[in-house]
């Protein structure tokens, strides 16, 4: 008996099985729930009640079995609650909600006044159900007309009755004189029926659907013309309500209720396709197979689903008006929320759903502290995800305080303290971090010297990446909006790719070089193609071939060697593109482009043994992209020994058609007087033959073949061309060889080359067998001692010489277990070599860590050993403060500068190792040992050191703790003023800054620090930051007006071009005004013009060029520049 009615609060909502806990939940909208009103039973619930509800604005009425509830429409208030002696079918409220009438399964119907709760009438309008579990009334239809008079219509499981003109003002009259009718006039098995009154105020069937067409109807909902049914196999339909006919159904989903619901005051006349957006679909799933059901909202007509909601299995939609935004479920609970297969509910909830901004579930969540739920719920919506964190932080230092205080809270502290280092990494605003770390009640003294030192690791982050925003925007576009969106960004790929795509190379090369250590373990071939693809066409092919030769093609063999296969394919279609985009400078470019691949450098320059990682695997050194690449620079040569050599210009698609006896016939072709036949044959076609071991007078006949070939097929007669002079020339002319240069590209040390010779006329399975053997052998074969460096280098012979397929044949593993294991036996030789007894199986299952320690304190004291304790590290991650702080240490002492350089560059992504004294030292000595050991002038070694020194200082992460003025007068002392400049340009105070560069800038020839930049700073590491120290001198010395320092000398192009770039041309054509000099003027227009795609003809003068007026010759006039 559901007779304990409990109306809630909101705070009472979220409490226990109230809740909705953490049920499935999706969509893209978002439903507030709020539980209105609890029912319980006074007696032991046996069986899961039959549920069904109605709400309209006369009130909400609520059946449970036998029980029947009447709320006031808020459902805030209670007003009738009623008990019957079998189950109750249907109800309804009339009359501003004054009367009820409800429906048993016995076949009684009631009318119930409200207020007094008495019954006026009851009535047997039909006999029971012959099946009990069969409601005896099917439905009950409300109606009101124009005068006040109310017409009841009850759907029945065996007719159809209605009670007109039922006058509730005048109860006892209308229940005298009630106008009963019974209609029955459907034969036969009728689904639906349409029916109207007569004018005898009779009802009378006017149209009928039967079974063939849809099974049985339990629920409908008309809307104009369109009637929506739910069938006895809970499959929703449409149909048109003026002929009964289907429009569309919808099988996949199976619904056991339906609303419509639209924010709109009432529903206009609509078509199915012409169904206003606000329309939505509420339907009840029937129970899955884990005893749920779902609520589901869906946008009609597109059927979009808007939100799901999990439920319980007991479950009723309330029925409500169409015009209503609010969605109310009645549902039973289960006993703890769990359902077991003999239980039954034990509370039935009313809850109400509206639309509501995620922003307000975030806050209702947070202030309930479900931070699990949150950052679900944060990541979903796309909500401040960074908001859960903080909240949660706050919350833990809450609990912090507290339990620093209770006795026993040691272990709880820890805890907490875990829990808040977890939660502070996932917070990108370093203030609120560093803050934090500050303010917090920390358990311990190490723990409080912990959380400081990573406070201080993220201003160095923040610092680091202030830094790189100086060095590559330069504090000119600094402002706090751009800098935080700098700051905050983690993919510092994004802005690479941008700066690339918007042609600043320049900048590009310095993100690069800052960063690389932060995306180099994540870099994958999808990233690679972002790049390639990201690569602006306006970026010059010299710059961009020496950023791939030195940086971007090492970087790709060692880190994605699969890659190469993308970077062959993109380097081919970029250098046959030149061909259109750059043909002044073809076919040279798309050499220099297409040859990149092959002359780049060796990732074994990064002089780790890590750098096992690249190996030169024959499926990417063979791979059809890579000979096609190959095959493109071989033409390319031969068109430019062509054009240089052969005075022969042939297009590139034209070219690789042919052979060499064909390009003869080419140059013939070209020759355009027949008298020129033999001075052209003896100059250029002849040398071209015998380079090629041509038969000359074989090729001469079969030219002559060809020539009358293609000309008497095109002539109507033999004598009407001029083909025959051209014949008869070369039939008068009648009477060892260079290698092309082999790139690929092989690497490697002498004995790798020499071993790859003596195995290449072997067969290969033969070979690979061989090397197998060899790689693999426990100890020995035959007599011959085996070591570890015997198998390495028969693997990496193995590896270059045979494709993957026969590599994973041979050893019957994937080609990755194969790189595992020449990484295992690489470090295996070093351990050899340090008479250090380990095997593969031992190495392969030792916990990384302890051997790396054990190795660190038995053989510290050898540099060998050192070394190799540094690249395990790195390469198995283990990045112990105190450990790095030795190494370090180690590395110093032992003078080892340049594998310091690169070990430093590797760990640069890893935050927890700069707070170690010796990481911020380290970088200092790596960048100053070389200047302090260099004399002036350097010696060509010594002049790449401090090209390595100035890279260091480009790459460190925490230059703003050096003294960098201290380190560009080192090179000062050096006579590297350009290098100097370098430094000066990282200093991050601005004003301090300036005077110093100013100060500089007076004491230097800028001719120089412009030579230097060419001879030793625009290729590799350096030529980003190169193209930047170039441009600030040429700004300064046209802002000081200085052109008379490049006007006589090589750079006055590249002063020209400058100015053209930075519309600085008026400043400069003042100046050669003054000075008089029309020839200065008219090359700065003619490079101006150049550059924006007005080019003037060669043979104009300088006088037509530039005007100079009569009356003041001083002020210069140029038509065409003011165009």
């Amino acid at each position: 008996m559901w007779n304990e009615i409990e109306l809630l609060t909101s705070d009472d909502t979220g409490n226990g099985c109230l809740s909705i806990g953490s049920r499935e939940e999706h969509g893209t909208a978002l439903y507030q729930v709020d539980t209105l009103v609890k029912i319980s039973s006074s007696e032991k619930v046996s069986f899961n009640p039959k549920l069904r509800a109605c709400n309209s604005s006369d009130g909400c009425t609520v059946v449970a079995d036998q029980s029947v509830t009447l709320l006031d429409s808020s459902c805030q208030a209670l007003r009738l609650h009623l008990q019957f002696g079998t189950q109750v079918d249907v109800v309804g409220l009339c009359q501003d909600g004054e009367f009820l009438l409800v429906g048993e399964r016995s076949g009684n119907l009631h009318l119930i006044h409200v207020a007094t709760k008495q019954i006026l009438l009851t009535n047997a309008l039909v006999q029971k159900a012959p099946d009990e579990t069969q409601s005896t009334y099917r439905d009950l239809i409300i109606e009101k007309n124009d005068e006040g008079l109310y017409h009841v219509f009850l759907l029945t499981s065996d007719g159809f009755f209605c009670i007109m003109d039922l006058h509730l003002g005048e109860i006892q009259k209308a229940i005298q004189k009630m106008d009963l009718n019974m209609a029955k006039e459907g034969t036969g098995d009728c689904v639906l029926s349409k029916w109207e009154q007569d004018s005898q105020k009779l009802v009378t069937v006017t149209s009928l659907t039967d079974s063939s067409m849809i099974k049985g109807a339990k629920k409908f909902q008309l809307i104009d013309n369109l009637l929506f049914i739910l069938d006895t196999e809970n499959v929703l339909s449409l149909w048109d309500a003026y002929t009964l006919t289907p429009i569309w159904n919808w099988p996949s989903v199976h619904i056991e209720e339906f609303l419509l619901t639209t924010e709109a005051d009432s529903p206009s006349s609509v078509t199915w396709q012409g169904i206003t957006s606000n329309l939505k679909l509420i339907a009840l799933t029937t129970p899955n197979d884990k005893q749920m059901r779902y609520l589901m909202v869906y946008s009609l007509p597109t059927m979009n689903l808007l939100y799901s909601l999990q439920v319980s299995d007991v479950a009723s939609l309330v029925k409500s008006g169409i015009s209503t935004d609010t969605i109310y479920l009645l549902e039973g609970i289960y006993e703890n929320d769990k359902k077991s297969s003999e239980s039954s509910v034990s509370v039935l909830v009313l809850r109400c759903l509206t639309e509501a901004l995620p922003e307000n579930r975030l806050s209702r969540l947070l202030h309930k502290r479900k931070f699990a739920e949150a950052e679900s719920f944060a990541i979903q919506f796309g909500l401040d995800i960074e908001l859960v964190y903080k909240v949660k932080s706050n919350a833990i230092l809450e609990r912090l305080a507290s339990s620093s205080v209770a006795i026993g809270g040691q272990s709880t502290c820890q805890e907490l303290v875990e829990e808040a280092k977890e939660n502070l990494r996932k917070i990108q605003d370093d203030e609120f971090v560093v803050n934090y770390c500050m303010k917090a009640q920390w358990p311990t003294y190490d723990t409080t010297q912990e959380m400081l030192n990573y406070a201080k690791i993220r201003v160095l982050r923040a610092q680091a990446k202030l830094t790189t925003f100086n060095g590559a925007f330069g504090p000119e576009n600094f402002s706090g909006i751009s800098w935080i969106e700098f700051l905050k960004n983690e993919d510092i790929l994004k802005d690479i790719f941008f700066q690339l795509g918007e042609g600043n190379l320049a900048r590009a090369q310095y993100l690069w070089l800052r960063h690389r250590a932060d995306f180099e373990s994540r870099f994958d071939e999808t990233m690679l193609e972002k790049l390639l693809n990201s690569i602006a066409a306006t970026i010059p092919v010299q710059a961009l071939c020496l950023w791939f030769k030195n940086i971007v093609i090492p970087f790709v063999r060692r880190v994605v060697p699969k890659g190469q296969k993308i970077l062959a394919k993109w380097l081919e279609q970029g250098a046959r593109n030149l061909e259109l985009t750059d043909k002044a400078n073809w076919p040279e470019n798309g050499l220099q482009m297409a040859e990149v691949f092959f002359t780049a450098k060796n990732p074994d320059d990064l002089g780790l043994a890590s750098s096992w990682h690249w190996i030169p695997l024959k499926e990417y050194q063979s791979s059809e992209e890579v000979c096609q690449l190959k095959k493109l620079v071989n033409s390319l040569q031969e068109l430019i020994k062509l054009v240089r050599k052969y005075n022969c210009r042939l297009a590139l698609s034209d070219f690789e058609k042919e052979n060499a006896t064909t390009i003869v016939f080419r140059m013939f072709d070209k020759v355009l007087a027949p008298e020129l036949i033999p001075s052209t044959l003896t100059k250029f076609i002849r040398p071209y033959m015998k380079e090629h071991s041509l038969q000359e007078e074989k090729v001469l006949l079969l030219y002559i073949k060809e020539l009358l070939k293609c000309c008497s097929s095109q002539s109507a007669s033999l004598f009407e061309t001029a083909w025959e002079a051209k014949a008869m020339a070369v039939i008068g002319c009648l009477s060892d060889t260079d290698k092309s240069a082999d790139f690929l590209d092989l690497q490697g040390d002498e004995e790798f080359r020499r071993v790859i010779y003596l195995l290449q006329p072997l067969p290969i399975d033969y070979s690979s067998r061989m090397l197998y053997v060899i790689a693999t052998s426990a100890s020995s074969i035959g007599v011959n001692q085996l070591t570890f460096a015997h198998r390495r280098r028969a693997l990496q012979c193995l590896l270059y010489s045979a494709d993957t397929e026969t590599i994973e044949s041979v050893f019957k593993k994937p080609i990755e277990e194969v790189k595992c294991f020449l990484k295992c036996i690489t470090f295996l030789a070093e351990f050899e070599t340090l008479n250090i007894p380990y095997t593969y199986e031992s190495f392969h299952s030792s916990p990384k860590e302890g051997m790396i320690k054990g190795l660190w304190k038995n053989h510290s004291h050898e540099p060998m050993a050192v070394r190799l304790v540094a690249e395990l590290s790195l390469e198995y991650k283990v990045y112990d403060p105190q450990l790095w702080n030795g190494l370090l240490q180690k590395l110093l002492g032992f003078n080892m500068i340049n594998y310091l350089r690169n070990v430093l560059a590797a760990i640069s992504s890893v935050h927890s190792l700069w707070q170690i004294p010796y990481f911020s030292k380290s970088w200092q000595r790596v960048i100053l040992i070389p200047l302090l050991s260099a004399s002036c002038p350097p010696s060509p070694t010594q002049l790449q050191d401090c090209c390595e020194s100035l890279v260091a200082l480009l790459e460190c992460p925490v230059s703003t703790d050096f003294d960098v003025t201290g380190v560009a007068k080192q090179f000062v002392q050096l006579d590297l003023p350009a290098f100097a400049l370098a430094c000066l340009l990282l200093m991050p105070q601005s004003e301090k800054k300036e005077q110093q560069i100013k100060n500089f800038l007076d004491l230097c020839n800028p001719e120089t620090i412009l030579q230097q930049v060419d001879e030793h700073m625009k290729t590799g590491e350096l030529a980003g930051f190169a193209s930047q120290i170039r441009s600030f001198i040429l700004t300064d010395l046209i802002n000081k007006k200085q052109f008379e320092m490049f006007t006589k000398t090589e750079y006055l192009p590249l002063l020209k071009f400058h100015m053209a770039n930075t519309n600085k041309v008026k400043e400069v054509v003042d100046y050669l005004a003054k000075e008089n000099c029309l020839d200065g003027i008219s090359a700065v227009i003619i490079e101006n013009l150049k550059q924006s795609g007005k080019p003037i003809p060669a043979d104009t003068s300088a006088f037509e060029i530039v005007k100079v007026t009569e009356t003041n010759p001083l002020f210069v006039l140029s038509y065409r520049l003011t165009d």
